[in-house]
């Protein structure tokens, strides 16, 4: 009697194992501890950061609000709004659903929905814009759409300067306009 027991709980044992009952739970375990989200040190309201360099600004960043993680050197924004300026005057503004900042080297990242306006009138769309502060340029690997007065770019991948006077699209498609 004590073999048939024995034998039945080794069957249902290893029927687990192989349906993942037991694996399953464990990992669960693991799965639910790192998605347990980051508690920022701080959290601000109407949050603003200004990067400068003899005094004229690079950028000014706003935003709704940030929570600081300092263990991390980042900041977590909500709705962020970008001023880009070169030699001190304003040359666009991006914005984004949200974003991040490195509170180290002060690169920044626009997550979500992404529209740069130039001074000259230029406008382009895209996703999880990239700004990185060493070089003083934008990037994405995702679909951009570029509008301005006589055309409209589309592409895959983005570099340019703030301003989109220094720009490579990758994988582009031009449709031209009629001047109006």
């Amino acid at each position: 009697m004590k073999t048939r027991s024995f034998t039945r709980i080794m069957v249902i044992f290893f029927c687990l194992l192989s349906l993942g009952g037991v694996g399953a739970c464990k990992n669960n375990k693991v799965r639910k501890t790192e998605q347990v989200p980051q508690i920022p040190e701080q959290a601000i309201e109407k949050f603003t950061v200004t990067e400068t360099e003899g005094g004229k600004p690079h950028w000014v960043l706003d935003a709704t609000s940030a929570r600081i993680l300092e263990k991390e050197k980042r900041a977590l924004l909500q709705a962020p709004h970008i001023k880009f300026f070169q030699n001190g005057k304003y040359v666009s503004n991006l914005t984004a659903d949200h974003g991040r900042i490195n509170t180290e080297n002060y690169d920044i990242w626009g997550d979500g929905k992404c529209v740069l306006d130039t001074a000259k009138g230029e406008h382009l769309e895209t996703t999880n814009l990239y700004y990185k502060s060493d070089i003083k340029k934008i990037m994405t690997r995702e679909k951009v759409k570029l509008v301005r007065p006589n055309e409209i770019i589309y592409g895959q991948g983005l570099e340019a300067t703030p301003d989109l006077e220094s720009i490579t699209i990758k994988k582009q498609r031009v449709e031209l306009r009629e001047n109006k």
